[in-house]
């Protein structure tokens, strides 16, 4: 019998890669198109990371997202971002170290589109066998339809599966999903329940090392 590879489930926005910045200044070019008032860079990383947000309201101040809003994000997005965005020191060298050891994939809030292409643009893309987003889901996080999709995927069980975010909205995915979880201490939200948490990328390598 074949040995099953562990599955290592990652976020991606604030545990890989560092968009903050980017999503700040794509949310005020829609909104300055509409006359609101720029929301700051912190403001964006506390909505986007807690549960039970209304984010349509806060960003664009509409019930539900607005068709033409989502295209001005998304057009703004794809032509400034690169510009913005980077990974977090030593996430290439884990994800090389980790790759031939466990199936490495990413659950994600944002679409499967945008994170495709962050992660193409990054170079990494390919050490990735499964990139789920909100859209390919019913419920996105907290809930755990996006990690349990990636578990039937890779044929794991919940021995075998980690998910390693840096939110609120990553533990409970994970708790409801009934695996482990470790809360990447440098990303853009906090825990005071998580059981394993690493406060760099190093640490972060130890503690999937000694799952593995």
């Amino acid at each position: 019998m074949m040995h099953q590879k562990p599955c290592i489930i990652f976020d991606m926005d604030g545990t890989l890669i560092d968009s903050s910045a980017a999503m700040t200044q794509s949310v005020n070019f829609v909104r300055a198109s509409i006359g609101l008032e720029p929301i700051t860079k912190n403001d964006l990383e506390y909505y986007i990371n807690q549960p039970d947000q209304h984010l349509a309201k806060i960003f664009y101040n509409t019930a539900e997202y607005d068709r033409a809003h989502k295209a001005l994000f998304k057009d703004h997005y794809l032509a400034s971002s690169s510009r913005s965005i980077a990974l977090y020191p030593y996430v290439r060298e884990m994800l090389e170290s980790l790759h031939q050891k466990a199936t490495l994939n990413i659950a994600t809030n944002a679409s499967d589109f945008f994170a495709t292409h962050m992660l193409e643009h990054l170079g990494i893309l390919d050490f990735f066998t499964h990139v789920r987003g909100s859209n390919n889901v019913e419920l996105p996080k907290p809930h755990p339809q996006m990690i349990e999709m990636i578990m039937r995927e890779s044929s794991s069980t919940k021995v075998k599966t980690i998910l390693v975010g840096d939110s609120i909205k990553d533990e409970m995915a994970a708790q409801r999903a009934d695996v482990r979880f470790i809360f990447a201490s440098w990303g853009y939200g906090t825990s005071e329940t998580a059981s394993l948490k690493a406060r760099d990328i190093q640490e972060l390598l130890r503690l999937l090392d000694s799952f593995i």
